[in-house]
């Protein structure tokens, strides 16, 4: 099916909410559509900070929805895809690594330990249980949760081997040719499976590959922030001296244009049951192409930039319009959250770690969740990245570095030392001042609190290494791997 795209933004919600107002819907079994950006940071939509590129349509979705202030991914784009389709954190799976990127670093303060870099075809996924619990389970783009990947495609083609994991293949129709990162496809191919299965609820998650490098964008897109004064990057990686460039900042319009024609083809397939819609990104704003302050850092990292992530929601109807949550939430709820909302089930010993949100969303009963945690015991060179874990307990985030950790004006510079760092996110949204020494009981009570959850999930963490150097500890073996989790070429990483 084609979808235009003719109507205002306000037409076109205005139109949604009339017609889930006035039109008899089913409420059981909600149809969610699951978009999720890749490298997009917190700062990336004007609703959320954004000055250089205006994002009506996602921001419309939060004023007519709700939108969370403090949710969370994990740093780098495999770990936090495969959270989601897990609903347990990497600590657990030890899927902490991007599937084909390995730092072999003889020579640093800490050996960290191996990721697994697969999930099994066999694993529990937020897939299966919705196509349990009566789901069409339709995806299309980045996929990126097994190493063996295009291996596997070629061997069983792109459908059989969704269906090992419980998703449909969703089909690009009406395809636009040379369309940059396949944004509009990708959207158009969701409406269609929105329209084919629109007897049954349907799940469908679109993982898009902007605003990732590199950069592409249209071209029209691109001279009108030309126009404005920014300059088109030399460089379709992109790098610091020239950020933000036009194409970039086209890339973000691009993507906010996308969630204007998905709500307009939600709009005009008059579905027989009601849809919710969310939007989010897989980690925070690469810093080479953005600047992600007040967060600090950038994706990668331990620290906000890396982590804190754009989340909203627009259910009309059920979501109340303009709603604002600053509890703490991270992708690992999604999975409960959409098992909630479909009425799935699964084993009762399978452990499912996130929360489900619906009480955030709808008002309807009590949250409770003491504390979220990530463990990212890795080193990543080119984010100056040391492996660490961390706590999210109210207001506080504690930062264990387990051996090892960067001078913040000088990455070059590496301490030989575990180190805890304690800030009150509330009150210090750029982490700069650590609190560990002036509250050394809080400090003790939240690692305490983390070293139980590290034991508890049996995450894998790094060990002393007797060979460490601190004149060639950047030094890398491989920063790429093979289909076998071989090396594919050696280096220093600088």
């Amino acid at each position: 099916m084609k979808i235009s795209n003719k109507l205002s933004l306000a037409a076109i919600f205005l139109g949604v909410s009339c017609m889930n107002a006035s039109t008899q819907k089913d409420q059981e079994q909600p149809n969610i559509v699951f978009v999720l950006a890749d490298d997009l940071g917190w700062n990336g939509l004007s609703s959320y900070g954004n000055s250089h590129v205006n994002t009506p349509n996602i921001d419309r979705l939060a004023e007519e929805g709700v939108k969370f202030t403090d949710a969370y991914a994990m740093p780098q784009c495999s770990p936090t895809r495969f959270t989601f389709m897990t609903g347990q954190y990497s600590a657990r799976t030890n899927m902490n690594a991007v599937v084909k990127e390995k730092h072999v670093m003889p020579f640093a303060r800490m050996i960290q330990p191996e990721s697994t870099r697969i999930l099994p075809p066999e694993s529990i996924t937020i897939g299966k249980v919705m196509r349990t619990a009566g789901y069409s389970v339709g995806t299309i783009g980045k996929w990126h949760v097994d190493l063996n990947e295009s291996e596997n495609k070629k061997l069983l083609g792109n459908e059989k081997y969704l269906d090992q994991y419980g998703f449909d293949a969703l089909k690009v129709i009406d395809n636009i040719p040379d369309e940059p990162k396949n944004v509009m496809n990708y959207t158009n191919a969701a409406l269609n499976y929105l329209d084919v299965n629109r007897d049954k609820p349907s799940l469908v998650y679109i993982a898009h590959n902007t605003v990732h490098t590199k950069l592409e964008a249209p071209a029209d897109l691109i001279q009108k922030y030309v126009k404005k004064g920014y300059t088109k990057s030399p460089d379709s990686q992109g790098s610091f001296e020239n950020k933000p460039t036009a194409d970039y900042l086209a890339m973000i319009d691009y993507l906010d244009k996308s969630i204007g024609v998905l709500m307009e083809g939600i709009r005009e397939l008059n579905l027989p049951r009601e849809t919710l819609v969310i939007f989010m990104s897989d980690n925070g704003g690469l810093d080479r192409v953005w600047d992600c302050a007040p967060l600090r850092r950038g994706k990668g990292s331990e620290y906000e930039g890396g982590v804190r992530v754009p989340l909203v929601m627009y259910w009309p109807g059920r979501i109340e319009a303009g709603k604002i949550v600053t509890e703490p939430v991270h992708i690992v709820d999604m999975f409960p959250t959409f098992m909630e909302l479909g009425k799935g089930k699964i084993n009762e010993e399978y452990i499912v770690d996130g929360e489900s949100l619906l009480p955030l969303m709808l008002d309807q009963g009590s949250f409770e969740r003491e504390a979220i945690y990530m463990n990212t015991p890795l080193y990543i060179p080119h984010y100056n990245k040391t492996p660490s874990c961390f706590i999210r307990m109210g207001d506080y985030k504690l930062i264990k570095f387990y051996g090892d950790y960067l001078e913040e004006d000088d990455f070059k510079k590496i301490f030989p030392q575990p180190k805890i760092e304690l800030f009150n996110l509330r009150d210090d949204l750029s982490e700069k001042n650590d609190l560990s020494k002036i509250m050394p009981e809080k400090a003790n009570e939240m690692e305490k609190m983390l070293d139980a959850w590290l034991k508890e999930t049996g995450a894998k963490t790094p060990v002393v290494n007797k060979n460490f150097d601190p004149e060639r500890w950047r030094f890398a073996t491989a920063h790429k791997v093979d289909e076998n989790g071989e090396s594919i070429y050696g280096g220093i990483e600088e």
